[in-house]
C-alpha cells in the first residue's frame, strides 16, 4: 500500500477527524503535480471554511471571503476531474445521482433510496460520505436503507418532501441504528402528531444535533414532545 493509499484508507476510516486530510493534502503537495497541488490547497481551504465559528461566518469575514473564493476558484477549475471516479459512467454516483465535496472529499451524496444500498459498499470505497439526500423513495426502499449494513456510517439523512406520512417515523424510530444519526431532516413528509411521539419516545440514545420538522402537521403537544427529548435549540419547526 502507498503513502496516498494509507492516507486515503486513514480518511475512511475516521471521517469526521481532519487530521487525515490535512496529512493527505501535505502528500499532494510533496509528491503531485499543479493538479495535486490545487487539490492540497482545496482541501485545505475546505478544512478551514469547516472551523469557522457560526457566529464568524458573516459577509464581512475576510477570511471566509478570500477561502470562499479560492474554494469557487478551484471547484470551476477542478470540480469535474475530482467527481469523476464516483460520477462517471458505471460510478456509484453515475447520473441523476450526484455528489457534494466537504472537507475536500464527496461527503453529501443525492440518490433514489433504492440504488443505496447496492452502491453504498463502492461509495464507502472512494469516499467519506456522511450524508444521505433521498431524491424519492418508498416506504419498502426506504426500510432497505435503515436496515442496510451500511446505514450506521452517516451521521445525516434528509427525507425533505418524500410524502410518505407517519410511516417514515415508524421505519426510523424503531430502528436502533438511527441513533447514529445527528441531523435529522423530515421537512413536509406529511406527519402528524403520532410522528412526534414516536421519535420522542424512540428506545436508544439519540443525540440528534438538527431535526427539521418543518412543514408537518404537528400541533403544539407534538412540537412539545420534540423539544422535551431532542433540545429546543435541535428542533427545527414552523410551516
Amino acid at each position: 500500500m502507498s503513502d496516498g493509499d494509507a492516507l486515503m484508507a486513514a480518511i475512511l476510516a475516521h471521517p469526521d477527524e481532519d487530521v487525515p486530510r490535512l496529512a493527505y493534502a501535505d502528500w499532494l503537495d510533496e509528491t503531485g503535480g499543479a493538479a495535486e497541488r490545487d487539490r492540497a490547497e482545496f482541501i485545505r481551504a475546505q478544512v478551514a471554511l469547516a472551523r469557522v465559528p457560526p457566529v464568524e461566518f458573516v459577509p464581512w469575514n475576510e477570511r471566509v471571503i478570500a477561502l470562499r473564493a479560492r474554494e469557487k476558484a478551484l471547484l470551476a477549475a477542478r470540480g469535474g476531474e475530482w467527481l469523476a471516479p464516483l460520477c462517471g459512467r458505471g460510478g456509484p454516483l453515475e447520473p441523476p445521482a450526484h455528489g457534494l465535496l466537504r472537507r475536500g472529499f464527496v461527503e453529501v451524496i443525492w440518490m433514489p433510496a433504492a440504488w443505496f444500498p447496492a452502491r453504498a459498499a463502492r461509495l464507502f470505497a472512494l469516499a467519506p460520505v456522511r450524508e444521505l439526500r433521498v431524491t424519492h423513495t418508498t416506504l419498502n426502499d426506504l426500510s432497505d436503507v435503515v436496515w442496510g449494513e451500511h446505514f450506521p456510517r452517516l451521521n445525516a439523512l434528509d427525507m425533505s418532501d418524500r410524502r410518505l406520512g407517519d410511516d417514515v417515523a415508524r421505519v426510523l424510530a424503531f430502528r436502533s441504528t438511527s441513533a447514529g444519526l445527528r441531523t435529522l431532516r423530515l421537512s413536509a413528509c406529511g406527519l402528524t402528531d403520532w410522528s412526534a411521539h414516536s421519535l420522542a419516545q424512540a428506545p436508544f440514545h439519540w443525540p440528534l444535533r438538527e431535526l427539521d420538522v418543518r412543514h408537518n402537521d404537528f400541533t403544539p403537544y407534538g412540537v412539545t414532545a420534540l423539544r422535551a427529548r431532542f433540545g429546543a435549540e435541535a428542533v427545527l419547526t414552523g410551516g
